[in-house]
């Protein structure tokens, strides 16, 4: 409907055709028969021809109010583009487990906002269930997690990779006879790949043990049945928890063992009432991965960041 306004928008603004055509460069008649085919179109004349200099009729009024405003509009989205495509402007949304949003996602995110400032993060909170369902329903951009997603419906970034360690509270007496096998801090914060690791037999010795195990449908909780299988012991889970943070808690308060990712043990305050073992198992390993929809449009904001992921 306003298809060509800017003919009929130049000639409102010199109030005559000689002028908006010298302005617009074209010919007069040129101009002439394009705001004649506008005002065929829509049924109206706007112009009053008969007066000089010309003037707008009563229809033509209501055009050219309209015309400013979709100008308005249109110079308004021109300026969001702009700072869309300088990353002025924008929004990602990143979601982790209790682990990743409380103890890694903010300094990533912290280092991010030094550079684009403007974009806004939404960081949310959740269950790794929880978090998936969101990913998958396009609520969240980015998910920080150490769960495997098919990746035919979801591409990822290998973040780090991490292992299972078992963290036993250092009044079990069961650490004498594994002292041998113990990591200091300083092993598991350089992430040696080759420091020693128990050999599954030795589970054997936490028979009269109790443990705190996360969620069977926790990647933790399911890796960590997977290990006690492979060494043929059975655990006594005393507790069944939703987070490693709390799992980890109940163990630095002497209650319980539990297997807990490098990666919590990396960025919390040490506590000599824990010591820990790296397990001899494959099942111990595993990535940790940001995973993003596959078939989702993804924003200038959310390939910066994952570019600054990569240049770490």
């Amino acid at each position: 409907m306003f298809h060509g306004k800017e003919y009929v928008m130049t000639v409102f603004e010199e109030q005559s055709f000689s002028k908006a055509s010298e302005r617009l460069f074209v010919s007069q008649p040129s101009l002439s028969a394009n705001v004649k085919r506008i005002e065929k179109r829509l049924g109206h004349d706007i112009f009053d021809r008969s007066t000089i200099p010309i003037k707008l009729t009563e229809f033509g009024v209501e055009y050219i109010r309209n015309a400013k405003e979709i100008q308005r509009i249109e110079e308004d989205f021109q300026q969001y583009i702009s700072k869309v495509d300088n990353l002025q402007y924008g929004r990602i949304a990143i979601g982790g487990t209790s682990l990743f949003a409380s103890m890694i996602l903010p300094k990533l995110m912290a280092k991010f906002n030094e550079i684009y400032p403007e974009i806004q993060i939404d960081l949310f909170e959740e269950t790794s269930s929880k978090l998936i369902a969101l990913l998958h329903e396009g609520e969240i951009d980015l998910l920080l997690d150490n769960t495997f997603l098919d990746n035919r419906y979801y591409d990822h970034y290998q973040f780090v990779t991490e292992s299972l360690l078992l963290a036993v509270p250092e009044k079990f007496e069961v650490n004498d006879l594994l002292q041998d096998y113990q990591l200091s801090l300083e092993v598991i914060k350089a992430h040696a790949s080759d420091s020693l690791s128990l050999p599954l037999k030795y589970l054997k010795e936490f028979k009269d043990a109790p443990f705190a195990f996360l969620k069977v449908t926790n990647d933790t909780g399911a890796r960590a049945r997977t290990i006690c299988q492979e060494a043929h012991f059975i655990p006594n889970i005393a507790f069944e928890v939703e987070q490693q943070l709390t799992a980890y808690n109940i163990s630095s308060s002497g209650i319980a063992v539990s297997f807990i990712g490098e990666a919590l043990i990396q960025h919390i305050s040490h506590t000599d009432q824990v010591k820990y073992y790296r397990l001899e198992s494959e099942n111990a390993k595993r990535p940790v991965n940001f995973y993003w929809k596959r078939d989702r449009y993804q924003s200038k904001a959310v390939t910066a960041f994952l570019d600054i992921l990569r240049e770490k």
